[in-house]
């Protein structure tokens, strides 16, 4: 029979997914997780910051040159007015130097605009260089803490492991294929006792007297219709 072994697998693989459950569950994991996710946002913020200052630097640069542009415009239109012939041309040049002032306000307002963000980004990084460094320290310690933590598991984890791979041996391949497969459907436990005669020791439903009995005549376990699991008798 391989009742026992299976028992032995399944009661290693509970052990082990407790192990992995508590590491995952550790305080010092999850302060580690914390600061690690508290870091790549920094990261990705003062590349966002680098980035929107690349883009302002650009757009000043191109503003620069368009002020340039209108003043020497403007420059024009005031030597023109100096030389201006009747009143109609002085009058359509007056215009065409408002319309010039109007678009170097416009532009003023940009480069304001420019620099206050500018001013927002570079604060936004000078906040995040100040809070970084400690971050990053805190997400190195705690790591190596919780490396601690998980190199002690180890030698425990490793004879768990070894012992199971021992077992697998023993076992039926098609009821371990099943078992593996119950398993990855976060079915626990997969090898359940037989209740009452005719009720699966996990879901707790009813089979028929007849199939249990007829699937018990030709071997020692069976599987639950209704939830998959391997079920065994008490020996």
């Amino acid at each position: 029979m391989i009742q026992q072994e299976m028992l032995e697998y399944q009661k290693i693989d509970r052990e082990l997914a407790r192990i992995e459950k508590e590491l995952r569950e550790n305080e010092n994991y999850v302060k580690f997780k914390q600061y690690k996710n508290m870091r790549q946002a920094c990261e990705e913020n003062i590349i966002r910051a680098e980035s929107k200052a690349g883009d302002l630097k650009s757009q000043l640069t191109s503003l620069r040159e368009s002020v340039l542009k209108v003043t020497a415009q403007i420059e024009e239109y005031c030597h023109a007015m100096d030389e201006a012939q009747d009143l109609d041309e002085l009058n359509y040049l007056n215009k065409k130097l408002n319309e010039q002032l109007d678009v170097l306000a416009s532009i003023e307002k940009d480069v304001k605009r420019v620099q206050r963000e500018g001013e927002e980004a570079v604060k936004s990084l000078e906040e995040i260089n100040s809070k970084l460094p400690q971050i990053m320290s805190l997400c190195v310690k705690f790591n190596n803490e919780f490396t601690k933590v998980k190199e002690e598991q180890r030698p425990r984890v490793a004879a768990l492991k070894q012992k199971q791979t021992a077992l697998k041996q023993t076992i039926e391949p098609s009821v371990f294929e099943i078992y593996k497969k119950v398993s990855e459907g976060q079915i626990s436990p997969v090898f359940v006792e037989l209740r009452d005669g005719t009720r699966c020791g996990g879901c707790q439903m009813e089979m028929p007297k007849a199939i249990v009995d007829a699937q018990f005549a030709t071997k020692d376990y069976m599987r639950c219709e209704h939830c998959g699991r391997i079920i065994y008798k008490k020996a």
